[in-house]
């Protein structure tokens, strides 16, 4: 009776365990559908609230959303400052803004030292799980802000001494920005150097077999290498400053580099090298470099701007610096993907989910990661049988050969199983601005195109794609070959494996984050006015049917130098916390 009793308990307990297995099993297959058709929570959902309200101008309640999302000591502290630092700029509290930009600037700088062991560790569990540093761009943009920063300090000052301090912050700022641009010059390159590398034949024969491999972008030309935008900025403030000479080598640069490949990388207008260079045309002339500005006025400007020049050199007219920040950065997304193992190619096949892509997914795969040479699209033809003609052209193979023994050693081929998750950042394109008109009195005039953050962090991402998918995929194999290692334990410890191989699909996850409050794009137009007063007006086209109206009256003197800032975001919403009147600088001159 004894022994029978025993037996019915462990056939029940054995029961129970079944039931509890199967119960398990299925809820984690449940939510695992749920979270590749939807995608887990992205940086951008986190702090959803945060941009709604930056876009309807409630800046206070932003700040406190932002405050709440972000944690300013833990992995997302760099982005906590960041964002922020945008928040205060908005908000017209430049001195708060700047601290919080020196802070993510020390942030930054701190963890460009971090070990790569450590990075490396955390890249293979889950890039979300550690801190993010930033990229280059980003970095660039907090010296920027900086500068504008000190810029609005000098308009809001009370006294001559305050205002001429400000100045030189912005000054010693842009001194900076030079200094982190060129240590992006000598680490990428400059453009010309990508010019002459481009020009070498080797580098041209190493171009066709790239063609044949089915390569379509190459990543050299989409390194964020220099910014103009930023030179430009920097020459604005040497001016102001009344330092022709440095003002001259920054315009020079600007134009050079929108010249270069700027303007083209990043679908810039045309008109702003002209701009560039007709301002430092302007200071050749200023710092008596004569000569050098007759030759530079020939060769780089129109008839209509070489006719311009001798009323911008008179110090009887004043002139305006429209600088708009339009829209907000992309948002970062993750993309899910199934990989597989296919033993009669001897290779691994990669292909997005069929019922969670939408057509973005799908034309960033294709880009950067199909299959478009021969073989491999000659392997995925005769495979259409087997997988589906739908998503044939959207598959990645990486045949193996010698390494499918070691690969199937190692348990690698047993990890992966009959399909595994794995996920890789993405950027859907950024949905095209509308024009921006200022006038001037009577006179309307188009915003110039000078600068585009939503390019650069979407080239950015392009150029990574290759390391992206690679840890990816390591990260998916090394959690299934430790979930297969539990698994081998047998009994429970089997159901823990098959767990565990399941929950470590679900929890992997792709970097998504990015500086939002970046602007999708930035604005220049520069104008000579007479003395006196002027009512200013800037209409900007926004996505779609939404608009950005600012407007302001500036009272201006013979020889000033006065900037105004605007950033173009949807009509507030009622009750706005709203600047009345956007900051103005003029030239320490006056």
């Amino acid at each position: 009776m004894h022994t029978a009793h025993t037996g019915s308990r462990h056939n029940g307990a054995q029961s129970r365990l079944s039931t509890v297995t199967t119960n398990v099993k299925r809820s984690l297959l449940v939510v695992g559908f749920s979270v590749i058709a939807s995608g887990c929570a992205t940086y951008g959902k986190g702090v959803e609230k945060a941009l709604t309200e930056v876009e309807q101008g409630q800046f206070v309640a932003a700040e406190q959303s932002f405050k709440k999302a972000l944690d300013a000591q833990g992995n997302d502290r760099l982005l906590y400052h960041l964002e922020l630092g945008v928040v205060k700029h908005l908000q017209n509290d430049f001195a708060a803004s700047n601290a919080m930009l020196e802070q993510a600037e020390r942030i930054a700088e701190q963890l460009e030292t971090t070990s790569v062991t450590d990075t490396m560790t955390v890249m293979m569990s889950n890039p979300r799980q550690g801190p993010y540093g930033g990229a280059d761009f980003e970095k660039v943009y907090i010296n920027y802000y900086k500068a504008l920063n000190y810029f609005g300090m000098a308009e809001q000052a009370t006294n001559r001494s305050d205002y001429l301090s400000a100045l030189e912050g912005a000054r010693i700022e842009s001194r900076r920005l030079i200094i982190r641009l060129n240590n992006l010059n000598t680490l990428k390159g400059t453009y010309a150097e990508q010019a002459e590398k481009d020009d070498q034949l080797f580098n041209k024969i190493l171009k066709i077999f790239e063609k044949l491999q089915g390569n379509l972008v190459d990543m050299d030309q989409l390194q964020y290498r220099d910014d103009a935008m930023a030179h430009y900025l920097t020459g604005i403030s040497f001016e102001m400053n009344g330092e022709y000479d440095n003002a001259r080598i920054s315009y020079e640069k600007a134009a050079k580099s929108y010249e270069g490949g700027f303007v083209k990388q990043f679908r810039l207008d045309e008109e702003m090298t002209e701009q560039a260079w007709f301002d430092a045309i302007r200071m050749m002339y200023k710092d008596g470099l004569n000569t050098k500005a007759r030759k530079a006025r020939k060769d780089k400007l129109s008839p209509q701007r070489q006719a311009e020049l001798k009323r911008w050199l008179s110090d009887d007219f004043a002139q305006l610096v429209v600088l708009e920040h339009k829209g907000l950065a992309p948002q970062r997304r993750e993309m899910n993907l199934s990989l597989s193992t296919n033993p009669t190619l001897k290779a691994l096949e990669l292909t997005p989910y069929a019922f969670a892509t939408d057509r973005y997914q799908l034309a960033w795969f294709y880009l950067l990661y199909a299959d478009k040479n021969f073989v491999d699209a000659l392997a995925n033809y005769l495979d259409a049988m087997e997988v589906g003609i739908a998503l044939n052209s959207f598959t990645k193979t990486q045949t193996l050969g010698p390494l499918w023994d070691t690969a199937v050693d190692l348990g690698v081929i047993n990890a992966i199983g009959g399909s595994t998750r794995v996920t890789v950042p993405y950027y859907r394109p950024a949905k095209p601005l509308g024009a921006s008109q200022l006038k001037i009195n009577d006179t309307t005039v188009p915003m110039i195109k000078a600068s585009n953050p939503a390019q650069m962090g979407i080239q950015e991402q392009m150029t990574r794609s290759s390391t992206d998918i690679q840890l990816a995929l390591a990260r998916a194999v090394l959690k299934g070959l430790t979930a297969d290692t539990v698994g081998k334990a047998g009994g429970f410890m089997s159901m823990v494996g098959s767990v565990g191989k399941l929950t470590a699909q679900l929890t992997d996850a792709a970097e998504t984050r990015n500086w939002l409050l970046l602007p999708q794009d930035i604005r220049v137009r520069r104008v000579l006015v007479e003395p006196g007063q002027h009512e200013l007006e800037l209409n900007s086209q926004l996505h779609g049917k939404q608009k950005h109206h600012s407007s302001i009256t500036m009272d201006v003197k013979a020889g000033d130098i006065r900037l105004w800032r605007v950033r173009s975001l949807p009509a507030p919403a009622t009750g706005a916390n709203v600047p009345v009147e956007e900051p103005v600088l003029q030239t320490a001159e006056n």
